[in-house]
Parts: structure tokens; C-alpha cells; sequence
């Protein structure tokens, strides 16, 4: 590894050895410039005790001065603080982080993609009181967590993003989720044989949500937030629509239209936190999901642009399941410029994703230890391995997780280089397990993970049984699916036997999905194959046929 942090190569699944060429290196190197020291950062875990070179001027995060001191007490809480030297010289960062995130509740429950729900209510598309209902339905069953798909929001032009993961910005909610309190176009009646149309769904939301605000602005009744830098952006992104590297410079000076857009922006999403504090106030351990990454042309590019290798995508390196490897359009940030940054985009992120649920699910949590560059205009296969301040970044999600009082899980799948899974289990951070990659059953699983039989990039149960696609026709995974729903002679009945298997388990969280529930053939993302509908498909059954009876899944 050199001094950018770039891997001089990486092991394939294979156990063969890859090098980085000297040309990736360069382009690499070119994006991320020379690296700057920034100011010092000081990484204490919370309830030791340190002395210090010299006296220092202590100042809590809170702004409260505590005064000269030249050791650090056990006393010292955690936070962002800083220590000035009485003698002159930089100001040192002194992060207190907790050893460990708070631990997962112990529960069986659903793992849901919340566009995919929908009942007679729903606009065009699953929105947050449908997650409500399913939430409902599943403590009424005896369930405990809850799964979403992630909630950051897309830009609010059109043509609106498909997929979850290739966010705008992952600090604020997506609006497409609202729940309107209306019944639906006929148009926007939802039917399991039609494709999600979200331009058509969020042309009609935002009609009725601008009429809405514009009548609470009339009675008073909205609150006077100042818009926050993504309200801003969207404002900035309906009238210049949302590749803001084709936006003028300078920037057209802020009207009353751009600040009435913003505004709008702001309160609508606080409509929905509002629904989603409805929904964890079921009693359900919602469980958020971190995206990545985000998109180059949105909110939290922008935002991040100079912290941001911009010519470099994260992916994956070719393997079995994606010969020709991954790009998925997500640029990254710049190790060292994260760190001179005192991490407060990975800080303001992680806190925003924490906002209304009791645990979090770290998208590709590998990306904290090391993520795979690859130049643009380049192939996968001539990508490298980029290394990221682990330790650092773990420490700070073990603060605002500990802040949050909400337990966090890892998505430790496919590569995993050796050390991340200690690292994470010695932070409360439970990995995952998967059964269509695990060699033993789901009662063999360690009690740190969150089980389940497959995921949204995954085959479905009925898909495997029934050895549809390219996918459900591997081997291995039919045989994983037999070893668990032996003598099943049909998808229900190998469901309801692989669900059983499952939560009778050992895993401390056990999640069953949507898909599986409602006995879907087709999974909902087929990565790096665009010819499919992905992230656009419904669920074969509305919400409140799942979990019929409010019977567990697998009960006899």
C-alpha cells in the first residue's frame, strides 16, 4: 500500500493474486491529489485515562470550556472535542468513542424493499403508512425488527431514480415514500402486474403536497426551519434541473421562488419524519439501511465536491457471480481529505441514517476498511483496492449509534479481507449471513449476525425451486435451499420449511422478506443487468395479506 492508500494488488475469491498496474495507480493518484496533513485527531475510547504532553485548553463539543488540563479523566464524555495547547500549535480533534455500539435486539422479523409494498391506499408505490401496516402486523405476530429498504431520497427531477442505493443525498428522506391521505388516482391504483412508475407517482405527490404546503403557509401553521443545504440544493436543482456540474458559476442570486422551493423541500420532510416516527412507534425495531454511496450529479456530491474523487467510481472486482466485475457509479471520497475534513461528511451522515430507527444496516460495510476504485472510462477489471482509516470510521459510528441508542449490522458478504469481521464483532457490530452463501445450516450460524435466506440482489425461495433464471439454476444454492426444505413439493411448502429453519436459528436477528412472504418469483435488483425492470416491481400480494392470520412465518 502507498501512501494514497492504493493496495499494491488484492486476492481474488480464487486465492489469485491481482496487481495493480502502474497506469491505475497513476489515475488514482491524479484524483486524489498529494496528500495534506490536516489538523491532529485523537481517538480515545470512552473511560480511560491519558496524560497529556503539555496543558491544554479543553473544549467539549457542547462548546462548554472546562479549562486548562494536562491529563485526560475517565469523566471525559463522548463527543467531538477539541484541545488547544496553552504553548500555541494546532488543535488537536479529541474523539471519545464508546468500545462498542449498543447491542441488537434479540427478534425474528421482515426485511422489506418499501417501494414494493402496496395496498388500495397506496399512490403508484409503497410509502410509509403501508411500512406502518406491516409493521403492525408483524409485532402482532410476535415479531420484533423491521428491515427497510434505504430512505435516502433521489433528486427531485425527473427522470426520478430507480434504485434506492444510487441516492441524491443520504442525510435526507426520499419524498416518493409520504404517505398521501387521499384515496389514489385511478391511475395510481396499485396492480401487482404493472411496473412502479415513480415520474407518474411523484408528479401527482408533489401536486398535492405543494397545494398542502402552500394552504399551511397561508394559515401559519408551518414551522420557520431554515432550509438545510439539500433543501437548498433541490430548490436550486428544480430550476436548473439536477447535473450540478452544468449549473452556471456563478449561481443565479437566491428570489423569493428559489427560497419558497426551498422551504417547500424542508417541510416536506418533516412530514416524513413525522410518519416515520408512526411506524416505530408500533414498537417494531425499524432497522434503516446505509446506502454506499451517492449519486456524482446530486445533493451530497455537490455538497462534497472537493472531498470527492470525481473521476473514480466504487465497484467490485470481477468474481463468479459478475465475471467482468462491478461499477456501480457511486464516486468516493478521498481518504486523506475525509480525515482533514475531521470526518463530518461520514459524521452528519451516519447521524442522519440513525434519525427514527432503533438499528442501522451498513450497505457493503467492507467500504470502511477498503473499496474498489475504478477510473472512469476504464473496465472493473482495472480497478485497485483503495484503503480507508477503519478504526477511525468504526469509532465514530460506535458514537452516534451509542447517541442514537440503536445497534448496527454489517453487510460482510462476498470479499471480505482478513481483520473486518474481528473488527466489527469487537464493536457490537453483527455481521450477516446469507443461506444461499453459507455451507451450513441457519442453526450453525453465530449469534452475532443478522440471518436470512436471501436478499434483494439474491434469487428468491420460489425462484430456486423452481430453477428459474441463471440465478435459480446455480447448484449450490438449490442444494442449501433442499438441505433446509427437504421433500418440499412445492415453493409454499419449501418456503414456509426455510422459514422455519431460519428462525429456529442462531442468529440473534432473524429477517424473512417481503418477497418470500408474498411467494415473488423474480428478485428485485439483478445486478449489472439493466435489461431487467429492477427496482420496479411490486409485490404479487397487497400488505395486508402478509402474514395472514398474523401467523409467524414457517409455523405449522
Amino acid at each position: 500500500m502507498d501512501d494514497w492508500g492504493i493496495a499494491d494488488g488484492y486476492l481474488d475469491v480464487n486465492g489469485t493474486w491481482h496487481v495493480t498496474s502502474s497506469e491505475t495507480r497513476e489515475l488514482l493518484r491524479a484524483q486524489m491529489g498529494e496528500p495534506v496533513p490536516g489538523r491532529p485527531i485523537w481517538f480515545v475510547q470512552q473511560g480511560t485515562e491519558h496524560d497529556l504532553w503539555g496543558p491544554n485548553h479543553l473544549t467539549l463539543e457542547s462548546g462548554e470550556a472546562v479549562g486548562v488540563v494536562d491529563h485526560l479523566d475517565a469523566s471525559t464524555p463522548i463527543g467531538y472535542h477539541d484541545l488547544a495547547p496553552v504553548d500555541g500549535g494546532p488543535v488537536t480533534r479529541l474523539v471519545v468513542h464508546p468500545r462498542r455500539c449498543p447491542e441488537p435486539v434479540e427478534a425474528w422479523g421482515v426485511a422489506a424493499q418499501i417501494y414494493a409494498l402496496w395496498s388500495s391506499r397506496s399512490w403508484g408505490i409503497g410509502d410509509l403508512a403501508d411500512l406502518r401496516e406491516l409493521a403492525e402486523r408483524v409485532v402482532a405476530a410476535g415479531g420484533g425488527a423491521l428491515l427497510t429498504s434505504p430512505l435516502h431520497q433521489p433528486a427531485p427531477s425527473f427522470p426520478q431514480e430507480t434504485s434506492p442505493y444510487y441516492p441524491s443525498s443520504r442525510r435526507t428522506l426520499n419524498p416518493l415514500l409520504l404517505a398521501i391521505d387521499a384515496p389514489p388516482p385511478a391511475r395510481l391504483v396499485c396492480d401487482p402486474d404493472r411496473l412502479i412508475d415513480r415520474d407518474d407517482v411523484w408528479i401527482a405527490k408533489r401536486s398535492v403536497l405543494e397545494a398542502e404546503f402552500e394552504a399551511a403557509l397561508e394559515a401559519g401553521h408551518t414551522a420557520h426551519t431554515d432550509p438545510d443545504s439539500v433543501a437548498w440544493w433541490n430548490a436550486r436543482c428544480d430550476v436548473l434541473l439536477s447535473d450540478w456540474t452544468r449549473w452556471p458559476d456563478p449561481l443565479p442570486p437566491v428570489d423569493h421562488d428559489l427560497e419558497r422551493r426551498a422551504r417547500f423541500h424542508q417541510w416536506v420532510q418533516g412530514r416524513l419524519e413525522a410518519q416515520l416516527a408512526d411506524v416505530a412507534a408500533t414498537g417494531v425495531a425499524l432497522i434503516g439501511d446505509l446506502a454506499v454511496g451517492f449519486s456524482p450529479s446530486g445533493a451530497d456530491a455537490y455538497d462534497y465536491r472537493h472531498l470527492l474523487a470525481l473521476e473514480a467510481r466504487i465497484g467490485a472486482p470481477p468474481d463468479r457471480f459478475q465475471p467482468a466485475g462491478q461499477e456501480w457509479g457511486l464516486p468516493p471520497f478521498v481518504p486523506w481529505k475525509l480525515r482533514a475534513a475531521l470526518y463530518q461528511p461520514f459524521i452528519d451522515t451516519v447521524r442522519a441514517s440513525l434519525r427514527g430507527v432503533r438499528g442501522l444496516r451498513i450497505d457493503h460495510v467492507m467500504g470502511l476498511f477498503r473499496q474498489y476504485w475504478v477510473p472512469v472510462g476504464r473496465t472493473p477489471g482495472d480497478g485497485a483496492y483503495v484503503h480507508f482509516p477503519a478504526d477511525e470510521l468504526l469509532d465514530i459510528v460506535c458514537i452516534e449509534a451509542t447517541r442514537a441508542g440503536a445497534f448496527v449490522i454489517g453487510e460482510d458478504l462476498g470479499t471480505v479481507e482478513p481483520g473486518v469481521r474481528d473488527a466489527l464483532m469487537q464493536r457490537g457490530i453483527a455481521g450477516t449471513r446469507v443461506l444461499w452463501f453459507e455451507s451450513t445450516p441457519p442453526a450453525d450460524w453465530p449469534r452475532e449476525s443478522l440471518g436470512t435466506i436471501t436478499t434483494h440482489d439474491l434469487p428468491t425461495i420460489t425462484q430456486v425451486f423452481l430453477g428459474e433464471g441463471a440465478e435459480g439454476s446455480d447448484q449450490a444454492v438449490h442444494s442449501r435451499l433442499t438441505a433446509v426444505a427437504e421433500g418440499a413439493s412445492d415453493p409454499a411448502e419449501a418456503i414456509r420449511l426455510a422459514h422455519r429453519a431460519l428462525l429456529d436459528g442462531g442468529s440473534v436477528i432473524r429477517l424473512v422478506t417481503t418477497d418470500d412472504l408474498s411467494g415473488a418469483c423474480e428478485q428485485p435488483n439483478h445486478p449489472g443487468d439493466t435489461s431487467k425492470p429492477n427496482w420496479r416491481r411490486r409485490l404479487p400480494r397487497p400488505v395486508d395479506e402478509l402474514l395472514a392470520d398474523h401467523d409467524p412465518p414457517g409455523r405449522h
